[in-house]
C-alpha cells in the first residue's frame, strides 16, 4: 500500500509529465527539412518586404526589415552548425519572419509597378536558366519544385497584366525561391557572376528600347530619368568588371527599373 504522501504527489507528477508531452512532440517534429522550408519562407517574406520598403520615408519599416535580415542571418548560421541547432534556427527564422511582416504592415501600400515588372522578368530568367542546368537531374523532389515554380510564375505574369502588383510580387518571389531550392537539390546552383552578366545583357536590351522612344520625346524629365538609368547600368558593368557581381546585379536591376519607368511614362503621355 502506497504512503499517503506518495498518493498525493502521484497526480501532480502525472500532470507534470503530461505537460511535457507537447514539448517532446514538438522537438521530434523539428526536422532539417522543416527548418529549411521555414527559412525559405522567411526569405520570401524578407524579399517582399525589401520591395515594399523602398521609399526613404519608411524609416521604422526599414528598421524592422534590418532586424529581420539580422535574425535570418543568425538562423542560417545556426542551421549550418548542425542538426543539434535546428530548434534555435527555427526560432530565429520565425522571429525574422515576424519582423518582416511588421515591416510590410507598417508600409501598408503596394510595390512600385516598375520594380515588380523587373522582378517578374528576373524570375523568368532564373527559371529558364534553371531548366537548362537541370536537364540531367532526375530527382523527383527537384522536378516537382520546378513544376510548382513554373505555375506560380505564370500566375505572377498574369497578375502583372491585370495590374495586381502585390500578388505578382508574391507569386514571382515564391517561384524564384522554389527554383533556387531545386537547383540546390541537384547541386546546380547558379554562378552569381554569370547571373549578373546575363542580367546586364537583359537590361541593355530594355535600355535600347527606352533609348529609341526617348529620342522621339522632348520631355526633359524623361530624358533625365533615362540618363540615370544609363549611369546606373554603367556602374553595374564596372562592378562586374572588378569582381563584385552582387553589386552589379543590384545596380543593373535598378537601371532596368528606371528604363521601364521611362517607357511607361512615355506610353502614358501619348
Amino acid at each position: 500500500m502506497l504512503p499517503r504522501s506518495l498518493k498525493l504527489a502521484l497526480p501532480l507528477c502525472l500532470l507534470a509529465f503530461a505537460a511535457l508531452l507537447p514539448a517532446v512532440a514538438y522537438a521530434q517534429l523539428v526536422t532539417r527539412e522543416r527548418v529549411e522550408f521555414a527559412v525559405a519562407r522567411t526569405d520570401e517574406r524578407i524579399a517582399l518586404a525589401d520591395e515594399l520598403v523602398a521609399a526613404p520615408d519608411h524609416v521604422q519599416a526599414a528598421a524592422e526589415l534590418s532586424a529581420a535580415r539580422a535574425l535570418q542571418s543568425s538562423a542560417r548560421a545556426e542551421l549550418a552548425r548542425g542538426d543539434d541547432r535546428l530548434r534555435a534556427a527555427l526560432d530565429l527564422t520565425l522571429r525574422a519572419r515576424g519582423r518582416a511582416d511588421r515591416a510590410i504592415a507598417l508600409v501598408k501600400g503596394l510595390p512600385d509597378p516598375d520594380r515588380v515588372l523587373v522582378q517578374v522578368e528576373r524570375t523568368r530568367e532564373i527559371l529558364d536558366r534553371a531548366s537548362e542546368r537541370m536537364q540531367d537531374c532526375r530527382l523527383d523532389r527537384a522536378l516537382a519544385l520546378m513544376r510548382v515554380a513554373g505555375e506560380m510564375q505564370t500566375r505572377a505574369e498574369a497578375a502583372v497584366r491585370e495590374s495586381r502588383y502585390l500578388a505578382a510580387l508574391q507569386f514571382t518571389l515564391s517561384a524564384r525561391e522554389r527554383a533556387f531550392r531545386a537547383l540546390r537539390l541537384c547541386n546546380r546552383e547558379d554562378d552569381l557572376g554569370e547571373s549578373a552578366g546575363r542580367a546586364i545583357e537583359r537590361t541593355a536590351a530594355v535600355l535600347e528600347r527606352a533609348r529609341e522612344q526617348v529620342s522621339e520625346s522632348t520631355e526633359s524629365s524623361v530624358r533625365v530619368l533615362f540618363q540615370r538609368s544609363e549611369t546606373t547600368q554603367r556602374e553595374a558593368e564596372q562592378n562586374l568588371s572588378v569582381g563584385r557581381p552582387d553589386a552589379a546585379l543590384r545596380l543593373t536591376l535598378n537601371a532596368r527599373t528606371l528604363a521601364h519607368r521611362v517607357i511607361r511614362q512615355l506610353r502614358d503621355r501619348r
